[in-house]
């Protein structure tokens, strides 16, 4: 018998993403799929998270009047998702009052 030692995938993905180069993306569609989280049920129901580009995570809104209220936690809703997601790359939250899906 061999005396290879078996590794987790869990332990080789962060790894092999990396090389990869998707590791970056990997972050980005993990704060997307956290963003119900972060906000809470209430926000979460007003607003999707679509994309983050260049450090700027686009959120679409369905009421103008929850804009202002977002801008307030903004701050907040960014430290909790880096937080969460340890290297992604988030400096700005832009709401946009667009219809959800």
């Amino acid at each position: 018998m061999s005396d290879r030692k078996f590794t987790k995938v869990g332990e080789l993905l962060p790894t092999i993403l990396k090389q990869l180069g998707l590791d970056k993306r990997f972050k980005e569609q993990r704060v997307l799929t956290l963003w119900s989280a972060v906000v809470g049920e209430e926000i979460a129901a007003r607003t999707k998270a679509t994309k983050i580009d260049r450090g700027i995570l686009f959120v679409r809104v369905d009421h103008g009047a929850w804009l202002q209220e977002l801008h307030f936690i903004e701050r907040e809703i960014i430290e909790k998702l880096r937080a969460l997601v340890p290297g992604v790359d988030i400096n700005k939250i832009r709401f946009s009052s667009k219809n959800i899906e």
